[in-house]
């Protein structure tokens, strides 16, 4: 059965279509409207290798659940880095069927004696791809995916113990890949980006709702002690 993750389970995407696409070299750009509070159970882009060997777009449910597991099983929105491979729930996907799912940040929260700090987490410059796997769509089922986390890296640690794997973008083709189906192929083609590439700041509380979406979710709070700051070594 699959395991919880504890991780925050909320992102962003406000980049445009034709940056995702320019990004993974899709030859079509996808529609996308802008989300500042996605959370999961909702349809969302993800990317992938189609039968031609070329990279598409589209849209899957954000709770992963494959079609033989059954109405009943579990949709877990996150799979560990460290099982995703071995677990019966998952592996098939991890060897046949990974995907990229495209975001501009994630947030994590940050338990505090005063409760918990929500926290904005983006790169420097242009989208980022989590590392994911998916379940494609078929006659009775719309498709979903799951995104895999990692322990922390150090810096992003001091907010929150798990991080998604966000992938290298040196490394998109490779875990795309549908040549690369055993274990450790496809863990080698998982790079992940360095955490200096990363920034971090804290956030509107407005965010723990998710019907709250819009632009100012991902601005830092004023005075915010270390807000914001770049995830160099601390």
């Amino acid at each position: 059965m699959a395991e919880a993750v504890p991780m925050c389970g909320r992102f962003a995407l406000h980049a445009s279509g034709q940056q995702l696409a320019e990004a993974v070299g899709a030859a079509q750009a996808p529609a996308v409207e802008s989300s500042f509070n996605i959370p999961p159970g909702t349809a969302q882009w993800v990317t992938h290798a189609d039968r031609e060997g070329g990279v598409v777009f589209e849209t899957l449910g954000w709770g992963y659940r494959p079609v033989w597991a059954g109405e009943d099983a579990p949709q877990p929105i996150n799979a560990r880095a460290e099982k995703v491979a071995t677990s019966a729930f998952f592996r098939d996907a991890f060897a046949r069927y990974r995907c990229l799912v495209p975001a501009s940040g994630w947030f994590e929260w940050q338990k505090g004696e005063s409760g918990k700090t929500p926290f904005y987490i983006t790169a420097a410059h242009g989208p980022l791809f989590f590392a994911g796997i998916y379940d494609p769509p078929r006659e009775h089922s719309a498709g979903s995916f799951a995104i895999i986390t990692q322990p922390a890296a150090a810096p992003i640690r001091r907010i929150h113990p798990r991080m998604p794997l966000v992938l290298d973008p040196a490394c998109y083709s490779a875990w795309l890949d549908p040549d690369r189906n055993t274990r450790d192929a496809v863990k080698a083609a998982a790079r992940a980006l360095t955490p200096t590439a990363l920034k971090a700041w804290s956030v509107d509380t407005r965010v723990n709702r998710p019907a709250n979406d819009d632009p100012g979710l991902i601005e830092p709070v004023a005075d915010s002690p270390g807000c914001p700051w770049a995830l160099r070594g601390r």
